[in-house]
């Protein structure tokens, strides 16, 4: 059994913690900068006293180590993953993950030494993604146009997400790497022709609101948004193309089982439009659901680990090297 090691104990290490024992994956060991939140969280989660720590070597030395859990502000995730490649240790990492190329040569570096990364998004180990090629071989064909977004109503109380010294890219790493991940699916960088964004900053040069609009040399325009300050939830997803439309209106967190919603609708419902009379020629797609995405994404996880040339981890993995690559893009056309 694959065993893993947490860094951090925030909302999403607690959710990842109580869920190894369902996926199959052995919950080892946590750090954390304090000894008492370390405890803390060894007593919560049954993890034993002597498997929390408090210092990094310490914690990433231990030979029965896996895999590590970096559920930290993305300003140490650089450092994290240099120490997952000093001590031989497969990485799950939460997003976003910082648009630096020496982040991307630290993974290229994990990959060539046969070391797993993921990133922790959790919709691309959901079913619905897994059908998304066949969705748009049948129903939309050839891509022309995507347009993703993910608005959740917030404000500053003093979480992580608004230091920008802990998360540079406020709302467009926090949730804006939703809709650029969907987008990177199908558009590399080095295709992009135009891009320009639009990043709005609050008092604290927290960006609280991203906007972004390109198009690439093959013809397909794309168009993500991210926000804390809309006042209804939007995580919307639609792809259009020579056959018609696909739209995914809870891409990101599935009503029909998700960690932040539990079960508010019994299956995933897509709609599907085409012609010139899309209110009447439409139909839906029915997706049913079982097992809730972040369940999904370590049992891949566990997997991945036991075959690192899975032409799946290669695909997901290409595709966070775009978005990446995307963030990237759109720091350097925004105004």
């Amino acid at each position: 059994m694959v065993k893993l090691g947490i860094v951090g104990t925030g909302m999403m290490a607690g959710i990842i913690a109580e869920s190894c024992s369902e996926a199959g994956v052995k919950l080892h060991s946590i750090l954390s900068r304090s000894a008492a939140s370390s405890e803390k969280f060894c007593l919560k989660f049954g993890i034993s006293r002597n498997k929390g720590f408090t210092l990094r070597e310490d914690f990433f030395s231990d030979d029965e180590l896996d895999v590590v859990y970096i559920a930290t502000p993305t300003s140490e995730k650089e450092n994290l993953l240099k120490l997952c490649l000093e001590f031989n240790k497969h990485a799950l990492i939460e997003k976003p993950f910082p648009s630096t190329e020496s982040m991307q040569t630290l993974l290229d570096k994990a990959s060539s030494r046969h070391l797993v990364w993921i990133d922790a998004t959790h919709y691309i180990h959901t079913l619905w993604y897994k059908k998304l090629d066949d969705l748009l071989n049948e129903y939309v064909g050839s891509v022309n146009k995507i347009h993703a977004s993910f608005s959740w109503p917030d404000k500053n109380i003093g979480q992580i997400k608004y230091d920008p010294m802990l998360e540079p890219y406020g709302v467009a790493g926090d949730l804006g790497w939703y809709p650029l991940r969907i987008i990177s699916k199908f558009i590399p960088c080095g295709n992009i022709n135009k891009i320009h964004s639009l990043l709005l900053r609050d008092g604290n040069n927290v960006i609280v609101d991203m906007s972004a609009i390109g198009n690439t040399d093959t013809g397909i325009v794309f168009m993500a948004n991210a926000s804390y300050t809309d006042f209804v939830v939007q995580q919307k997803c639609e792809i259009s193309g020579s056959k018609g439309r696909l739209i995914i209106n809870d891409f990101v967190m599935p009503y029909s089982g998700s960690f932040v919603y539990g079960t508010l609708l019994q299956d995933m419902r897509v709609q599907v439009e085409w012609g010139m009379k899309p209110l009447i020629d439409k139909k839906e797609i029915i997706i049913n659901i079982r097992e809730k995405q972040h369940i999904s994404m370590l049992k891949y996880l566990a997997e991945f680990i036991d075959n690192p040339e899975h032409p799946q981890l290669k695909l997901l993995q290409s595709e966070c090297m775009r978005t990446m690559e995307l963030i990237r893009a759109i720091e350097n056309s925004h105004f």
